[in-house]
């Protein structure tokens, strides 16, 4: 099995030595056996929210828009009716400058100023046709263009979008206001109206493209994603287990349109082989990011019996124990999980008698010292039987008391560099556009468990984290670039 950053850390540290044969053995008893089926269970930990900035692109949509929205409009060639007056009939042609966008909200408004011509023509009963222009080549009326559109985010995490088009004359009436003089007609409105109406058409079909991108199916790819396992290393995965999603409101950076989305989630890393792990159902979006950002890191760390057997022997072997004033050496220490959530410790003796005794209890983490050690050994049913006749005075406390007291391994420094080890493996590139920043503060080790295989150190680490996408519109979540980070 690969092993976790507790492992490797230990290991380094630590000489390997196989535990010394015991020869003319006078205690021999069975080795511990499970008295009951384990079953292993997680400490409970906080909620950590994550932050998720989306950073859009917007390079690529602009142009888009710049295309579908005509640069030109109107012709002086159209005349137009106007209303209660039969007699009179105008047109106009305009033409905008780029489009610059401002986002309040949930509301993006893009902007363009708007130069324009008029002309007016009025059939009196009985004169010729006359006609005439309130411009002249020098100083056209200007207006300005907002297109204005509002994206409504349903339940369904389907796109509900609004878009309006506003014609407004840019400044004072002197300056852009269109008032044909000789008719004393002041077609402004009627010009703003129409190219209003004009634009509005073509932004029926710009709603339509909106609403009708499968944001449902993009959203599952992405939460598929955060909720499959994710790999840091060969060995080391993290799973983020996100539960609810918040989108916040967009902003504006350069061409850069910016949205921070928050997840509520319990994230865990996890050694060892890809874990078998559910992605759970994808909620509904939630309207708020109020939570602070905070990361509560469920970490795991996989200290087999064999190492620390090889760690507890190479620090007490030589060892006096005196018992009823007979003297004991300490050979050796053996660590085994009896696969019932308890440790059997086997002490390998030589001296007043040779052989080996054992002991069962749970491990646990004594805070203060930063140790895992075993406060409740006691003798095994199987040791204790042959405690009689000549052995009946290793049935005194001494032993156990030793055993409680000095069977302790230090994880101080095995939390410390599991910490600098997972920051090292959490800010990284997952897939292209999708990158992993966590900043851990803290670690804390929560609980010590003891499994069939290995001692489960389960510590958590405390920062701030978040998932930074980079997306651009032609290829939005794309399938490819996100299924890398899971495989």
């Amino acid at each position: 099995m690969p092993l976790s950053p507790l492992h490797r850390c230990l290991v380094g540290a630590l000489l390997c030595g196989a535990a010394a044969a015991c020869r003319g053995d006078k205690v021999a008893p069975p080795v511990p056996r499970a008295s009951a089926t384990w079953v292993d269970t997680l400490p409970p930990v906080p909620t950590s929210y994550l932050d998720v900035p989306v950073r859009y692109d917007l390079g690529p949509a602009m142009q888009w828009l710049e295309d579908e929205v005509p640069v030109s409009f109107g012709s002086l060639d159209q005349r137009r009716d106007v209303p209660g007056k039969k007699r009179v009939h105008y047109a106009y042609a305009a033409s905008r400058s780029p489009f610059h966008i401002t986002v309040n909200g949930r509301t993006a408004a893009l902007q363009a100023d708007v130069r324009y011509r008029v002309r007016a023509w009025y059939k009196p009963p009985i004169l010729p046709e006359l006609s005439g222009a309130c411009d002249d080549d020098d100083t056209p009326p200007r207006a300005r263009l907002i297109i204005e559109t509002t994206v409504q985010l349903t339940s369904g995490w389907t796109l509900r979008p609004r878009t309006r088009a506003i014609v407004t004359p840019l400044s004072d009436p002197k300056r852009d206001r269109c008032k044909v003089t000789f008719l004393s007609i002041d077609v402004t409105d009627k010009v703003m109206g129409a190219a209003q109406s004009a634009l509005q058409g073509e932004l029926h079909d710009f709603d339509a493209k909106v609403a009708a991108f499968d944001l449902p199916q993009e959203s599952r790819r992405l939460w598929n994603t955060i909720g499959s396992p994710l790999r840091l290393s060969d060995s080391l995965w993290m799973v983020i287990n996100p539960s609810t999603v918040r989108i916040g409101l967009l902003k504006m950076r350069g061409d850069t349109l910016v949205t921070t989305v928050g997840i509520s989630a319990n994230p865990r890393v996890i050694g060892g082989p890809r874990p078998d792990v559910p992605v759970p159902p994808m909620p509904p979006p939630q309207d708020s990011t109020s939570r602070p950002p905070v990361l509560h890191l469920l970490t795991e760390g996989r200290l087999p019996y064999d190492v620390g057997s090889s760690i507890l022997t190479k620090e007490l072997r030589g060892t006096i124990i005196k018992v009823a004033r007979q003297r004991l050496v300490l050979d050796s220490l053996q660590l085994i999980g009896i696969g019932d959530g308890r440790v059997a410790v086997g002490l390998t003796v030589h001296g007043s008698v040779r052989g080996r005794l054992w002991a069962v209890g749970r491990p646990a983490y004594d805070t203060a010292k930063a140790q895992l050690y075993m406060p409740d050994l006691v003798y095994d049913g199987g040791t204790r039987d042959l405690m009689t006749g000549a052995l009946a005075w290793l049935a005194q406390g001494q032993i156990e008391d030793f055993l409680r007291t000095r069977v302790r391994i230090n994880l101080a420094g095995v939390v410390a560099d599991g910490r600098d080890l997972l920051e090292d493996k959490l800010n990284r590139d997952l897939a292209a556009g999708v990158h992993l920043r966590m900043d851990v503060k803290s670690g804390r080790v929560m609980s010590v468990r003891a499994s069939p295989t290995a001692l489960l150190v389960r510590a958590v680490a405390s920062g701030q984290g978040e998932l930074v996408l980079d997306l651009k519109p032609e290829q939005l979540l794309g399938q490819e670039s996100l299924g890398a980070a899971i495989h």
